[in-house]
Order: structure tokens, then C-alpha cells, then sequence
């Protein structure tokens, strides 16, 4: 799908880049910016900017950046113009295509959307034959009834029933117009060679003699299906899930989250529980911020996801000790992701679904905020429990629960912590804080392997502020062997006027002339070093002869890649002044752009001064190597201009050289 450039300009116009972000992270403003967990990699604290004003988000920890567009194509994993169709639908833009798709675009495009219709109808034929079939009426739906279920939760939910039979779907769907491969590649039929033609292959369904969980993601759309056996065959699993597809990743997506998500976020809660049922039983019975993880163990994924939502996690654990001590490790990765984690434990033989239906919802919640413990408590007791007056054991519950308290990347929760550790476990304080020490000072060994050289790396600017976009092979000319020191603060400075040259290209400075046409014009003898710079500078040349001026927008929207992310890098600021040093100190420190006209000047004064020292080093080093009298002279007489300018810069810049 090749888009029209009146679609594409109604889209930017009309994205919000905090409501787009909004809907997979959680945002906090912070200065002109607002900040969460970056999305694309582990950490503890935040380091994902996003600014509203300019449209843009950048990462300082991995690097990511871009705008609304580029989050959606990176965060979901779609090409551009299904981020660009997905945006579109959010703001009810009329999508009007320019040209037909190629086609090697038409076939990702295709096999995508077709993945997600097949799914759609596999998902409205269960819950046909659960409500009009026979089988269904008489099996799924007594089932669902048993379980408490009303019409509304199992129309709401989309619950279904497969026929037991072998080529039920298979047959409706093929029908309908769908092929076997793209029933296969959606995880709903299976295949296995022909037992009379072994160079055939016969199809099958995958789910069969089943009740049906659709499993939705984030937009609503059906993407992979949970299913029960409901006879007492012991040859077939008692629950099936859909495989891993292109657009399903088990460890990516909880049950419930598309109809919970709005819920966790008025309630800044998130209850968690194991199962389908137990989900469906919370929802009818009022609680809507609950989801599952389907029986298998947590990840990261699926914390993150809930993160975008809530800090706050309560578990919801069945009274069966054996499953709360299997999962126990898992729930140590919610606070490692920094969430507060708290437990309901229900009484022996019950689980949120049973407990639900037995006393009915209005008790139901009474008990959960009787019962709620935070997690770190809840694991004490029960480990004590274990451990009983065995010694030993004891001091296996302290090392446990100290390593779980370890994960927690919040200084001061961990020392309330290890305070009310103290008095469970009878055990003084100073005890603990040790234990972790030892546990912080192993992992900071750990991470230091053997072969890491980081310290070797040059630091003469952050890396986050001045990434390298002008090798072709990913890798900084900084990190080349044999560059002087001279050469590397050259590259910085020049970073230092791209900087400039983004924010405030179009600033007039006082002799009427603006400052990109000023940085040209100053170091328009000077040869760049760095290959970006060099990139930059012939782009604005030749916007510049157009009769342009270098706006931010113009780097924004260059069609030269490095130039966009350049762009971006510059365009959001790590830290920014609190308003407080004004309204309640009253002390006013002027802006960088209204201090243009000085700070102009003496970026370029920086960059021409190391330039001239690399000059003076060369000029030295060639009057070793000459023997001629004349050459020698001539030499000498340059470096003497050299050095003479050197020093006007020095003095223009206040710098003494002894």
C-alpha cells in the first residue's frame, strides 16, 4: 500500500504523539517532557523522553528514537504502511492510496491481514456451533453454564465451542475462501503425510471437542485461541493453545488485557490470575482489571505490558502450596521491573473462579482487601512456615528473602523493606543490609565480564548526546586506532554546531544573517571530520541556494535517514531546569537560544581552535622529516601564521596557554 500525500499529512497532523505512546507506556511529564520505562530494552529507570511539542521520542539508554510513526512500526513489529493504517483507524482517517503496492509488499501486507481474518472467522464459527449446534448447546455451553457463566459474559467474551470432529473448521473455512496454508500458518489445522500417498500431506483441525478462549490483542482482534478438552480422553492435553504465529506471541500477550486495560487504568491496579475461567468468573462478578498468563510462567513481556498501565500488581494465588511456591520465582521479576507486588491468598481448595461463584462478588472483594499482603511479607511467612525451627532453613529463607528484596530498583522501598524483614524473621537489620551487599557486589561482578573493555572507551562526549550516524559498518571513528585527542574533540565540536544547526538553523543573529548561513559561511575552508557532519553541511548548501531557511523541520523530514535520526537525538534534551529556580527563587538564567548571538560565535572560535592545533601538530611533524633549506622555510613560516591565529582564538576566548 503506497499512501497519498494528502493520507500521510492528515495523519501527522492529527497524531498525538503522548496519546499513541499512551497506549503502550505509562507516561509521567517531567520538565517539557514526559518519561517512562523505554519499551525497547530492560531497565530499572526511566530513560524514554517523549516530547509533545516537537512530535518526537528518543531513548537515552538504547538509542531508539523517532516519532508516532516509527514507535508503532518498532513497538508492533508492522511495515509503514500498516503503522500508517493503524493510525489512521485510531483518528478515523480515510485512507486514499497513490499507487498499488508491489509485490513483495501486497504479499507481507496480505498474508498479515489474512492471518487476522481467518482468525476472525474461526473465532465467529466456535461461537456458532456453541450456540446453535447441537453438540455445543448440549457440551460447550453446559459447560459454560456449570461454571456460572451468563449469556452476556459468553457473547462479551466470544466464547465458542469445536466440534469433535476432524475437518469441521477445515471444511467452513476452505468454503469461505481460505487456503490450508493459511490455516496452517494461523495454528488451526494441522497436517501430517497421507498414510496412502506419503508425497501428500492431510489436513486437519487443530482444536477439536473443545470450549474456545479467543485470546485478543491490544486493538481487539482475535489472534489465537485457548481451548479445554472437555471429555476424559488422558491421549490429548486438557488445555491446547494456538502456536506461535505471526501475529501471536504467547510470551507477549495476557488473557483479558484488551477488555481490562482501560479498568487497570481507573483502578491503577492489576489483579493476576492463572486461568481463563478465573478471569471470566472476576469480570462478571464486577472486577474488570484482571488478566491471565495462561497457566504458563510469567515474563517480562507480559509485566511490561502491564506496566504501561499500572505499577501496582496483586496476585491472586489458589490455597494449593506447591503451585505458590513454583511460581514464586517468577513473581521476583515484577519487582525487578520496579512494580509493587502484592498477594491474595485463598483458602485451601479454592481458586478466584471457585471462590467467586461460592460466595458471590460483593464477599469476593471483601476478602481480597482483607486478605492482600504485600509480597515480600506474604513470602516471608510462608518460607517461615517451611522452615519451621530447623536453623538451617532459616537461614536459607533470609538469603532468599533478601535476594528477592535485592531486586527491587527503588533504594528507599528496599530499606523499608529489609526494616519490616527484621522484626518477621527476628534477625537485626544490619544482618540483612549486609547479606545484600555481598548479593549487589556478586551481580556487579558478574557483569563485568572478563572481556569488557568499556573503560578503554573514549569519554569525551556522552554517547547518548553525540551517537555516531557516519560509518557505514556501525561503528564510531572514535574507536579507530591512532586518532589523536585533537582529532576526537574536532568530531565533538562538530556534533556540538550540528546541535546548534538543528535546534536554531533559522535563529537571525545580529548581522541579519542566520545562523546556518553563518556556520557555513565560518567554516566553509575548514574539512569536516566526521562523514555526518560533512552529509549535514552539503544538504543545507544546497537547501540554502534554494532560498530556504534550515529549520528543524527541514532535518525532520529529509529523506536522508541519518539526517532524520540526527535530528531527532538533538531535538529532546535529557535534562531541563525546574521552574521552581523562577517562581520561587527568583532566579532567572537565560535561555540558550536568547544567549544566540555569543554562545554562536564561540562554538564555531572551539571547533576552528582544535582544528588549527591539529594544523600546527601536522606542520611540526613535516619540519622533522624536511631537509631542504627553502621547504623548511616555508614550513616554519606557516606554522608561525598558525600559531599566531591560534593564539588570537585563544585570546577571543579567554583561554591563557602557558
Amino acid at each position: 500500500m503506497y499512501l497519498s500525500k494528502e493520507t500521510i499529512d492528515r495523519i501527522q497532523q492529527s497524531t498525538d504523539i503522548i496519546e499513541v505512546i499512551g497506549d503502550f507506556v505509562s507516561l509521567k511529564k517531567k520538565g517539557t517532557n514526559y518519561w517512562a520505562c523505554c519499551p525497547f530494552h530492560h531497565e530499572k529507570s526511566p530513560s524514554f523522553a517523549v516530547n509533545p511539542a516537537k512530535g518526537i521520542f528518543k531513548c537515552f539508554g538504547c538509542g531508539k528514537s523517532g516519532d508516532s510513526i516509527t514507535f508503532v512500526m518498532e513497538h508492533e513489529g508492522l511495515a509503514y504502511p500498516e503503522a500508517m493504517k493503524y493510525l489512521a483507524r485510531k483518528y478515523s482517517i480515510e485512507i486514499i492510496e497513490d499507487r498499488p503496492p508491489n509485490p513483495e509488499e501486497q504479499q507481507k501486507a496480505s498474508e498479515r491481514e489474512n492471518l487476522y481474518l481467518v482468525m476472525a472467522f474461526a473465532s465467529k464459527f466456535f461461537q456458532k456451533q456453541l450456540l446453535e449446534h447441537e453438540d455445543g448447546q448440549a457440551l460447550g455451553m453446559s459447560y459454560f453454564k456449570e461454571r456460572g457463566f451468563s449469556d452476556q459474559t459468553i457473547r462479551t467474551h466470544e466464547l465458542g465451542y469445536s466440534l469433535n470432529e476432524w475437518d469441521a473448521l477445515l471444511n467452513a473455512a476452505t468454503e469461505a475462501g481460505f487456503s490450508e496454508s493459511i490455516l496452517e500458518k494461523a495454528g488451526l489445522i494441522v497436517s501430517r503425510e497421507n498414510a496412502n500417498d506419503s508425497s501428500k500431506r492431510k489436513h486437519y483441525d487443530r482444536f477439536r471437542g473443545r470450549v474456545m478462549f479467543p485470546i485478543h490483542n491490544l486493538s481487539g482482534k482475535v489472534i489465537a485461541f485457548g481451548a479445554r478438552m472437555l471429555s476424559n480422553e488422558k491421549t490429548q492435553p486438557k488445555y491446547l493453545n494456538s502456536p506461535e504465529t505471526d501475529i501471536y506471541s504467547k510470551s507477549k500477550i495476557l488473557y483479558g488485557i484488551y477488555q481490562a486495560r482501560n479498568f487497570i487504568r481507573q483502578e491503577d491496579n492489576c489483579y493476576l490470575v492463572e486461568g481463563y475461567t478465573d478471569v471470566l468468573s472476576l469480570v462478571q462478578g464486577g472486577v474488570g482489571n484482571v488478566v491471565a498468563s495462561s497457566g504458563t510462567s510469567l515474563t517480562v513481556d507480559q509485566i511490561r505490558l502491564v506496566k504501561r498501565y499500572t505499577e501496582n500488581i496483586t496476585v491472586l494465588y489458589d490455597g494449593d502450596n506447591a503451585g505458590i511456591k513454583a511460581s514464586l520465582r517468577g513473581i521476583d521479576l515484577i519487582l525487578e521491573e520496579g512494580l509493587n507486588v502484592r498477594v491474595v491468598l485463598f483458602p485451601d481448595g479454592d481458586d478466584p473462579d471457585s471462590y467467586m461463584r461460592k460466595v458471590g462478588a460483593t464477599a469476593f472483594q471483601e476478602f481480597v482487601k482483607k486478605a492482600t499482603k504485600d509480597f515480600i511479607t506474604f513470602k516471608t511467612e510462608l518460607a517461615l512456615q517451611d522452615a519451621g525451627a530447623d536453623p538451617l532453613k532459616k537461614a536459607g529463607v533470609i538469603r532468599d528473602i533478601v535476594e528477592s528484596i535485592a531486586r527491587i530498583p527503588d533504594a528507599i522501598k528496599r530499606s523499608v523493606l529489609f526494616r519490616q524483614c527484621s522484626t518477621l524473621l527476628q534477625i537485626e537489620e544490619q544482618v540483612l543490609i549486609s547479606e545484600y551487599n555481598k548479593i549487589e557486589l556478586k551481580r556487579l561482578k558478574d557483569k563485568k565480564a572478563p572481556n569488557d573493555h568499556t573503560a578503554e572507551e573514549p569519554t569525551f562526549f556522552p554517547s547518548d548526546s553525540y551517537p555516531d550516524y557516519g560509518q557505514e559498518n556501525g561503528t564510531s571513528s572514535l574507536d579507530e586506532p591512532g586518532i589523536s585527542t585533537e582529532e576526537k574533540l574536532q568530531e565533538a565540536h562538530e556534533w556540538s554546531m550540528l546541535q546548534l544547526l538543528v535546534n536554531y538553523g533559522a535563529e537571525t543573529l545580529e548581522g541579519k544573517i542566520s545562523l546556518a548561513e553563518y556556520v557555513l559561511s565560518e567554516t566553509e575552508e575548514v574539512e569536516g571530520r566526521s562523514e555526518i557532519f560533512k552529509l549535514a553541511v552539503e544538504a543545507m548548501k544546497q537547501e540554502l541556494a534554494k532560498g530556504n531557511q534550515i529549520t528543524r523541520a527541514f532535518f525532520l523530514e529529509h529523506p536522508e535517514e541519518r539526517l532524520r535520526k540526527l535530528a531527532i537525538d538533538f531535538s529532546i534534551e535529557k535534562y531541563s531546569l525546574s521552574p521552581k529556580w523562577e517562581s520561587k527563587y527568583f532566579i532567572f538564567i537565560p535561555s540558550f537560544q536568547e544567549l544566540i548571538h555569543i554562545n554562536a560565535p564561540k562554538t564555531i572560535l572551539r571547533y576552528k581552535r582544535v582544528f588549527l592545533k591539529v594544523l600546527i601538530q601536522e606542520a611540526r611533524q613535516k619540519l622533522l622529516d624536511v631537509k631542504e633549506p627553502e621547504e623548511m622555510e616555508t614550513l616554519l613560516k606557516q606554522l608561525m601564521e598558525l600559531q599566531a591565529i591560534y593564539k588570537q582564538i585563544n585570546t577571543l576566548l579567554g583561554i591563557v596557554v602557558g
